[in-house]
């Protein structure tokens, strides 16, 4: 988590996301919060132990929820994001559709549930339950993925024209539309995010967007140097593209 912390901090964002996983120091608050001091780069958002490697992290759903509020809190993020139940969750489920929006009303954070990734088996797969964009609605606050939309063969703009009144957050990357989460720098990819990001500017909209890229678009292979010079690169394109839309 240091490295991830400092490059971020170099690179100039203000801010960054912690996905807890199996790795203990994604799970210490006070490991988190020295790493914010140190690199005065706060945690915007704390996004629960939700994937299939961290299902034994933090217990079940309502205890990764709680855990994550808790951190959320102490670290003074603002959203906690969780995971659609699988179609198999169905005691999730039920939590889900009856007391999700209540459970963040009360939390003091926006709680909010991200729309799923498919599951490339020969062709995309859908795994999860509500993962439709009338069933999406039901929620209050929504996590919007631009790259799990791609998978799912959704337009972007029309799913953000259709979710915008409750989209609280947004993880931003680009994809080649091959039917995998590429998590393409977005500069690159087929997604037409310089049009998505014009539409937040143009709608008002006040929420967070988190880059979410790996090691592969960051071109880690070649080094530091490289990785840095895509997180500017990126950095800088989401920039000109709100910065320079049409309102």
């Amino acid at each position: 988590m240091r490295e991830v912390f400092r490059l971020a901090s170099e690179a100039g964002f203000h801010g960054i996301e912690v996905m807890v996983t199996k790795r203990e120091d994604t799970q210490s608050t006070e490991h988190l919060a020295e790493l914010v001091d140190l690199y005065h780069l706060p945690v915007r958002s704390i996004h629960a132990p939700f994937l299939m490697t961290s299902r034994k992290v933090w217990g079940d759903h309502q205890s990764k929820i709680d855990k994550s509020v808790s951190m959320a809190h102490a670290l003074k993020a603002e959203v906690v994001v969780i995971h659609l139940p699988y179609f198999w969750q169905w005691g999730y489920a039920r939590w889900a559709r009856q007391n999700l929006n209540a459970c963040s009303r009360r939390s003091g954070v926006i709680v909010a549930v991200e729309n799923a990734m498919l599951v490339n088996l020969y062709r995309p797969l859908n795994f999860s339950l509500f993962n439709s964009l009338p069933e999406m609605k039901h929620f209050d606050n929504l996590v919007f993925d631009t790259s799990h939309y791609a998978i799912a063969g959704v337009n972007i703009l029309q799913a953000w024209e259709e979710l915008k009144e409750h989209v609280r957050h947004i993880h931003l990357s680009n994809n080649y539309l091959k039917g995998f989460d590429d998590h393409a720098l977005p500069f690159e990819g087929r997604l037409p995010l310089d049009r998505f990001l014009g539409r937040l500017r143009r709608d008002g909209y006040v929420g967070k967007v988190v880059l979410e890229l790996g090691p592969g678009p960051l071109e880690a292979r070649l080094g530091e140097g490289r990785i840095m010079y895509n997180l500017r690169r990126s950095l800088e394109y989401c920039l000109e593209c709100y910065e320079g839309a049409q309102v």
